[in-house]
Formats: structure tokens, sequence, C-alpha cells
């Protein structure tokens, strides 16, 4: 009972929310919240764990307590409480980790260095050195590396045409954005997939959805019939590799970037992209009749059969 109304509360607020930024924040925000008190933390064991103490086993005892308590009772006030114990629990063993792992640096000797440097080898990030510009110029300093990378990735000379013609065809509608397209979206994305810094990912995304869909139904109708994408969804992390067996790592065209985009914005990119894909397929002015290429169910037979007709 609790539970449920908490969710009317939320979708009351949100249907009174008239900003679309507002609204986006206040998505954010409930899952979010949501996060800290129903997802429970990665499960950590004693097994060979040289930094466990008699701190952690009190906590353990206090949750399986707290556990017993819930299974007699079954109510949400004993699982929330279970869930904060098992969160601040976790956090515990992660600032004793911590503390071990700076013990362990600062009283190392002879031998321990290489085990030292067998847990540090895969976090090392390795310093990209001198860059080449277009004018085959080497730059050295930080800021000049980062104008090179802009203009080598982001060039500004292939420009977009826009047809003016299906711009003023009123023939061709948006639709409207339904439920279903919404729940495809979300339910049919990759939960490997890495995501930003909000540690929002496909996965939390998904089990949100089932407890507050009318939520996500609202916000994502409203943003996609609006037009409007929001700055703060906008933002990723760019990430700089290098492509392997290459020569020259003095050309800035050899290396490749991966961006870390928020996934709520990317699943309403997979809507307008479905939204995209269905209206192509309405208007035959869009797109060629024997267009095969990024169609939905079209294969190598459509177009062996349009060779022989054509034949």
């Amino acid at each position: 009972m609790h539970l449920q109304k908490t969710k009317d509360e939320m979708i009351v607020k949100m249907q009174r929310i008239t900003d679309l930024k507002a609204k986006v924040i206040y998505l954010t925000e409930c899952i979010k919240n949501a996060m800290k008190l129903f997802v429970l933390k990665q499960q950590i064991c004693v097994k060979l764990k040289l930094w466990w103490n008699n701190e952690l086993i009190k906590m353990q005892k206090v949750l399986s307590s707290k556990k017993w308590i819930w299974k007699r009772c079954r109510n949400d006030e004993a699982w929330a409480k279970i869930v904060q114990m098992w969160n601040a629990y976790h956090d515990v063993i992660k600032l004793i980790k911590n503390q071990f792992w700076i013990n362990f640096l600062n009283n190392v000797e002879k031998k321990e260095v290489f085990q030292t440097y067998k847990f540090t080898k895969s976090c090392l990030t390795e310093k990209l050195l001198l860059i080449q510009n277009l004018q085959k110029e080497l730059k050295i300093e930080f800021n000049e590396k980062y104008k090179t990378f802009l203009k080598a990735m982001y060039s500004s000379s292939s420009k977009i045409q826009i047809n003016e013609k299906l711009l003023l065809n009123k023939s061709i509608q948006w639709l409207r954005v339904i439920e279903g397209k919404i729940k495809h979206a979300i339910n049919f994305s990759a939960l490997r997939k890495a995501f930003e810094s909000d540690d929002i990912s496909f996965a939390i995304i998904q089990w949100m959805y089932k407890s507050i869909l009318k939520i996500f139904n609202l916000v994502y109708s409203d943003l996609i019939e609006n037009d409007y994408h929001s700055k703060i969804w906008c933002k990723d992390t760019e990430i700089i590799l290098k492509k392997s067996d290459k020569s020259n790592y003095l050309i800035s065209k050899i290396y490749r970037i991966i961006m870390l985009l928020y996934c709520l914005n990317k699943v309403a990119e997979k809507i307008i992209m479905m939204q995209l894909s269905y209206t192509t397929e309405l208007n035959d002015k869009l797109l060629n009749f024997d267009q095969m290429r990024d169609k939905k169910q079209r294969s190598v037979i459509n177009v062996v059969l349009n060779l022989i007709h054509d034949a």
C-alpha cells in the first residue's frame, strides 16, 4: 500500500509539471531515489579476504537479523531497512578495502612490488605523446592536442542537404508516440552497454519501467512530440583510444573516440528512430520503393524478386 501510494503521488506530480526540463530532472531523481531504496548492491562474502575485519562480521549479523524480521512480517518498511543496511554494509566494505590498499602501498617491500604492479597494470592509462595536425605541425601542449583532435574527428566539411519541398508537404505527419514503442525501446536494449557517470544503466531503466511505466510514458511522449532534446541527457564522456597495428601514431586520424552517453537519452533516440522508420514506410515520397538498406523486413529475397520483375 505504501509503495502504491508513493507511485500515485509521483504520477500526480509529473502530470502537474508543465516545463519539459523539469520533467527530465524529476524522472532522473525518481530513478536515483528508487535505486537507493530498492536496488541491492553486489554481494560480497568472506573468502580469503585480507581486508575482512570484525566490524564487517557485526554488520553481517545485524543484516541477517533484519532479514529474519522481514521474512516474518513481509512489509515494505522491513524491506526498506534491509536495503538501507545492505547499502551501508557495502559502503563500509569500500572504505575498508581502500584503507587496506593504502596501507599495503605504504609498507610494500622487495618482491611485493611485483604484486603491486600486477594489481595496477590493468588500470594504467597511457598518455598521448606528440600529435601532428593537418599542416604537419607537432603539438605538445594539452590544449593544442585537444583542438587538433576536434578538427580531425569532427570536421565541419560535410553539410546536410535539406529538401524544402518535403518540409512544406503537410501530408507527411509525425505520428504520436504510443506506449508500445517506449516499451520496445527500453526492453530491447543491450544490458552490457557502457553507461555515463549517472550510474543509470539499461538494466536499471528496465527494472524501473516495470514499477513506474506511467511516468516513463508521460515523459517520453511529451519530449518527443514537442521535439525537445534535453541538454542534461546530451552530455557525454569521450575516451580517445589508439587503433591497433599502425605505423605512425603522430597522425590524429589513427585514434578513435568512444562516447559514453546517457542511457535515458539512448532510449529517446531509439523511439525517434522507430518513428522515422515507420513514417518512411507509410510515405513513398521520402524513400524510393526499391530502397532496401536500413528498412525492416527487407531481405535478399526481396532484392532478387525486384531484379526478376524489372528484367
